[in-house]
């Protein structure tokens, strides 16, 4: 069945975010978003202070959490986040089962992504500016189907926890020197299945979900082993109560990619979206 509206979402953009050292975050239950400029100031070329945008959605099938890293302003990863909004999450975190599995998954995602390209191409045209191409980081999950789909283009990450271990799922994964963006006029629906990963497998008895934007991990400005900073967040968030979990955690990871950055004197846009199942199983 499709829901018109989700139960609930929450939506982060980078535009309203200009301030170094501050951290925006919202929650509900057990998702949660963060989004700063970061800890400190970008060294690098760069259109807007902060080009990020994050996102997540509730509805009575599941959650969808989404983060985009915009390149050359925020237009790119506004546009992103808001065609997730609007053409997938009815569908997505509806009652009704999906019926997906990895091959057809696969194909959707090329879909998704291409049908993203554009969305970003035009919001670009619409305010008469350049196109912003943008990273995107995408996990649904499916607690009544046991169902975990992702797909990544860019360097953004998607980690999937479990009691016993972290593990990427993203393009970072492959631990590939290339990148690749979403907004570009010459990208094909085909030519983004060889630049971009995605999945789809059960969620057994995975505990928690994070995104983040590369702020978290990029040379000399993030941390060098992000997997043991998702490992230390989670750490830090069991001792909550578990109706602040999930915001504890967001925040956390959040922290400890801010603070390399003032570290290391070079700060970059850190946006994370989290869904924490730990002791329990979203509605």
């Amino acid at each position: 069945m499709r829901d018109p509206k989700p139960l609930g979402s929450a939506t982060l953009l980078g535009r309203h975010h200009h301030e170094i050292g501050a951290l925006a975050s919202t929650a509900e239950g057990p998702a949660a978003v963060t989004l700063s400029r970061g800890g400190a100031a970008k060294t690098y070329g760069h259109t807007e202070p902060n080009e990020d945008a994050v996102y997540f959605a509730r509805g009575r099938g599941g959650w969808l959490l989404a983060v985009a890293d915009g390149h050359h302003g925020s237009t790119g990863s506004e546009a992103v986040i808001d065609h997730i909004a609007s053409a997938l999450v009815p569908d997505w975190t509806g009652a009704s089962p999906l019926g997906f599995d990895p091959s057809t998954w696969k194909e959707c995602s090329l879909d998704v992504l291409h049908d993203c390209g554009r969305a970003v191409l035009r919001r670009a045209a619409e305010n008469g500016v350049a196109p912003a191409p943008t990273t995107l980081s995408l996990a649904l999950i499916r607690p009544q189907e046991s169902a975990l789909g992702w797909i990544s283009m860019g360097d953004s990450h998607v980690f999937c926890a479990s009691p016993d271990s972290v593990e990427e799922l993203g393009w970072p994964s492959l631990e590939r020197k290339d990148r690749h963006f979403l907004g570009y006029e010459a990208a094909s629906r085909e030519g983004m299945r060889d630049r971009s990963l995605a999945g789809y497998r059960e969620l057994g008895e995975n505990c928690a979900l994070l995104l983040a934007t590369d702020g978290l991990s990029e040379p000399n400005i993030g941390v060098e082993h992000p997997a043991q900073a998702v490992t230390d967040a989670l750490a830090e968030s069991a001792r909550c109560p578990a109706e602040t979990r999930a915001l504890v955690l967001a925040k956390a990871l959040s922290a400890i990619a801010m603070a390399a950055q003032v570290e290391h004197r070079a700060g970059d846009n850190i946006g994370c979206a989290v869904l924490d199942l730990r002791g329990e199983r979203a509605d």
